[in-house]
């Protein structure tokens, strides 16, 4: 009798740990659940059917003048000349607004006008000029600009919170500033005051439960020649033609 008296006893304890075991194992399914159903959960759902929103964004360009050459250049070349004109790369900065309205389900028209600021540099080796210089000399062009780029916006289907997108569009810019590297004489160099440049990029827009964050790779090729040619100076003379290119990567918060 003792015998199966320990034996009951021990029976309903096992009965108990068992109990409590899934007690605790559906304690950790629910919350697991839970944890999951946040994760997976779409942050701001309606985003898509807003007609317009507004944001803004900041972008960090690298950027260069491309150039070609002057006959004139070509021709000291030839007659044994041993100068080179090359564009060196430059970090800018530019900034602005974003006004995106929706067209259709996955077309949006984006007008994103901003401010930049870039320094473009052209290193020169043995251009002989009418007084004493170095071996290299680098003359750098700074402009400040207002750009205002109107594009078109072709947006993937959306994945949870992730959607990629590709744009295309027109950006034309004026400078504020001088249009000139602030030297004279021989190494003055001077650019128009008004520049077009064509855009195309790809991003991905990331939803936030607060915001939606976008980094987008642009390609910025310039259309218009850019260089004022100055009979009085040896290095402006040297060039025929300069338009910018720009590779930028631009961080939207909208």
């Amino acid at each position: 009798m003792a015998f199966t008296h320990i034996w009951h006893k021990l029976h309903l304890h096992r009965q108990k740990i068992t109990l409590s075991s899934l007690i605790i194992l559906a304690l950790l399914l629910c919350g697991t659940a839970q944890a999951q159903q946040k994760v997976n959960a779409l942050n701001k759902p309606g985003y898509d059917q807003r007609p317009v929103h507004y944001g803004f964004y900041l972008s960090l360009p690298l950027t260069k003048y491309n150039v070609h050459h002057s006959q004139e250049y070509v021709d000291r070349l030839r007659n044994g000349s041993d100068e080179a004109i090359n564009p060196k790369n430059d970090i800018g900065f530019y900034t602005g607004l974003v006004l995106n309205v929706r067209l259709a389900e996955y077309l949006d028209a984006r007008f994103v006008p901003g401010v930049g600021f870039y320094s473009r540099t052209i290193e020169f080796k043995n251009v002989a000029v009418n007084r004493e210089t170095e071996d290299v000399m680098f003359e750098t062009i700074n402009n400040t600009m207002i750009e205002l780029p109107v594009l078109l916006k072709y947006k993937a289907k959306r994945r949870s919170n992730y959607r990629p997108y590709i744009v295309a569009g027109v950006k034309p810019g004026i400078d504020l500033g001088k249009a000139n590297n602030g030297t004279g004489g021989d190494l003055e160099l001077q650019v128009e005051k008004f520049d077009l440049a064509l855009e195309y990029g790809i991003g991905v827009d990331i939803f936030y439960p607060y915001f939606k964050f976008a980094p987008e790779l642009r390609f910025s090729h310039g259309l218009m020649n850019q260089h004022k040619l100055l009979s009085n100076s040896t290095y402006s003379r040297s060039i025929d033609k300069l338009t910018h290119h720009n590779v930028s990567l631009i961080f939207f918060f909208e």
